[in-house]
């Protein structure tokens, strides 16, 4: 019944032949007998540090807390007491944000390590450790985003009304300290605690809620300390469509979080582009990378054009990888018909390093029927019904985006030295560099 090690050379074909009974082949690591230590990556979470990771080694006598220790102690934090921090393993899923468990003072990093990469070479992939503070961890506020609320003209006292009294039942431990931003046409808000424990049992509580006959989504947004990135770098906010182009968003996403921070890379399944917009709302440069058709792409750029203008950096420049059919405006910014999942990601944001800045013009279309001609087809109707009713006269106004507005300016990048077609209906678009 346990794992049974197969020969190299023998052919799957004729091992299912030869086996009468049902059986799953898993890949493994080979782990190395003589193999007494290993290297993790620690991560410092909310902490004020430039480093975005330090390697550690660890063998099989290192402790937690011993990790712990080092790690600080390479992130130049040497006044600070090790007994407050926690070491927290994190396993990146796609579908969902995270999940996380805080390791035993005296548990062996390694032997986590060991057990993870028997149990799922996947898992291994994706799994960080992050130093965490034990009295605060989630930093000095909590955001939790809600959605799949009643969208429309509604107040915020009817919106509290909802959470408050219906969900929370009037519990004034649960109440929040600050609705900090409602998004009415999405019918979302993000509701902001200063402390952690009462943000953590209100995030179980509407995480199980229901209104309108419809379970609320609930995010736990990160915390992003503006003032610790540097003035050289300009990050990069990644959503990706996981059902696009045939599930390849999945692998996408999966592959973009390993190599990126987690916390950058958001799934549009969950709330849309409304939770990354607003975790990177205090970032004064950044940059958004659209994984999806152009439905996706769309979705982003509108979402940025209602709530952009609340943020430090109103007009972020967008890219796009292009998933499955429906990628007319990748193909004209010279981003190819869609991702084969066969380009190594890294290779994508290589792309991303040499694109190039242009400017489309963003329209508003209004079609609307002439008033005379739609009289003189009513009568000519009414004297020959035989005789079918002539075309109706559109007209169309449009609108080229001032550099001024900056609710409609909007910016886009493509790939270099490719001489770009002007396309009517198109974004006003720009192109940042990747770092």
């Amino acid at each position: 019944g346990g794992d049974q090690p197969l020969d190299e050379t023998m052919p799957l074909k004729s091992l299912k032949q030869l086996s009468r009974r049902k059986f799953n082949i898993f890949i493994r690591y080979k782990e190395r007998g003589d193999m007494d230590c290993d290297y993790v990556r620690v991560y410092p979470g909310i902490l004020k540090t430039h480093d975005c990771f330090k390697v550690i080694k660890v063998t099989s006598s290192s402790t937690t807390t011993e990790v712990i220790a080092k790690a600080l102690s390479d992130f130049g934090l040497t006044n600070v007491n090790a007994e407050k921090y926690s070491l927290v393993e994190v396993l990146l899923i796609s579908n969902v944000n995270y999940t996380d468990r805080i390791l035993e003072p005296n548990e062996y990093p390694l032997n986590v390590l060991r057990q993870q990469r028997k149990e799922s070479v996947r898992s291994h992939r994706v799994t960080r450790f992050y130093l965490q503070h034990k009295d605060d961890p989630h930093g000095p506020s909590v955001s939790l985003f809600v959605g799949n609320l009643p969208p429309g003209p509604r107040t915020e006292k009817q919106y509290e009304k909802i959470l408050f009294q219906d969900i929370f039942k009037s519990n004034k431990d649960l109440k929040w300290d600050n609705m900090e931003v409602i998004y009415y046409e999405h019918g979302a808000m993000v509701l902001v605690y200063n402390d952690s424990d009462r943000a953590t049992r209100a995030y179980s509580i509407l995480r199980q809620a229901y209104h309108d006959q419809k379970q609320l989504l609930v995010l736990m947004l990160p915390n992003i300390q503006s003032q610790t990135i540097p003035s050289n770098i300009c990050p990069l906010l990644v959503f990706v469509n996981v059902k696009s182009g045939g599930q390849q968003g999945a692998e996408l996403i999966t592959n973009f979080r390993h190599l990126l921070n987690p916390h950058q890379v958001f799934d549009l399944q969950n709330g849309g582009p409304l939770p990354g917009l607003y975790v990177f709302r205090n970032i004064k440069h950044y940059r958004i990378l659209a994984c999806g058709g152009d439905g996706t792409v769309g979705w982003v750029l509108s979402c940025l054009d209602n709530v952009g203008q609340d943020a430090l950096c109103q007009s972020p420049p967008v890219g796009i990888v292009p998933l499955g059919t429906g990628n007319d405006l990748a193909r004209v910014l010279r981003w190819g018909s869609g991702y084969t999942g066969g380009e190594e990601p890294l290779a994508l944001l290589r792309d991303i390093v040499e694109a190039e800045e242009i400017k489309l013009d963003r329209w508003t279309v209004v079609f609307h029927q002439d008033q005379d001609k739609r009289i003189q087809t009513t009568t000519t109707s009414d004297i020959n019904s035989s005789k079918s009713p002539p075309p109706t006269t559109t007209t169309a106004s449009s609108r080229t985006t001032n550099v001024e507005d900056k609710k409609n300016k909007i910016r886009i990048f493509h790939p270099p030295a490719v001489a770009l077609p002007v396309c009517q209906f198109f974004f006003c678009l720009l192109i940042f560099n990747f770092l």
